[in-house]
């Protein structure tokens, strides 16, 4: 009697297929950023923001610049507060306020006025000039000067909104010295215009905090 000998079965093994790398063209191939290092932003800046950040700034430094250059507005500013709360014109709450407040500390808020004006606007035109010069920057700068790029950029950008709200309540400010002037058609003023400047600063101001707020927390 002849036995076959049995034969285990066992599993075949699949062949292995190396599947070869393909490099797709037009497609980058990326590289980690080396850690620590954050790249700048070299997107185009929004330009409307930096140009209405550097003409309110501008605006705000003249405004104080001029009052510094004057070095007596501190000391005029008493006397010039009790005219204007003399002639009438002005808010019965906001009279109250410079007549009861401010006038007999005229120095100290003439000092505050003269130097918030001029920090509020070198802070917005800086934060303008550095938004339009991110593209350059990223371009050329690297290593060192690239990260303290970075780090003046999120200062300045922390505050220009700073700035913009101090200027936009200075524009509310300035609005109610000039007794609220109605913002609208006004035949008898026409070779003058209605709208007042404390108004289209304030406005503008609110324009840059919503713009600047909207830009840090943009939608998903």
């Amino acid at each position: 009697m002849i036995t076959q000998p049995q034969l285990e079965a066992q599993p075949a093994t699949p062949g292995v297929q190396h599947r070869p790398h393909v490099h797709l063209p037009g497609r980058p191939r990326l590289h980690p950023a080396p850690q620590g290092t954050r790249a700048i932003d070299t997107h185009i800046p929004n330009i409307a923001l930096a140009g209405l950040q550097l003409l309110l700034g501008y605006e705000w430094l003249l405004a104080g610049g001029d009052k510094l250059l004057l070095g007596t507005f501190p000391a005029q500013l008493g006397g010039l507060l009790l005219n204007l709360v003399s002639g009438g014109h002005l808010v019965g709450f906001f009279a109250a306020i410079l007549q009861g407040l401010v006038a007999p500390n005229a120095v100290l808020f003439g000092y505050l006025i003269e130097l918030s004006e001029t920090l509020a606007g070198l802070g917005l035109m800086a934060a303008g000039l550095v938004a339009l010069l991110g593209p350059l920057a990223g371009r050329y700068l690297s290593g060192r000067s690239a990260r303290m790029f970075v780090f003046g950029d999120r200062l300045l950008e922390r505050l220009a909104l700073i700035a913009a709200i101090g200027a936009g309540l200075l524009g509310v400010s300035y609005f109610f010295l000039d007794g609220l002037p109605k913002p609208w058609f006004i035949p008898s003023v026409a070779f003058g215009g209605s709208i007042d400047t404390g108004l289209f600063l304030a406005v503008a101001s609110v324009v840059l905090i919503v713009s600047q707020l909207m830009q840090r927390h943009p939608s998903r």
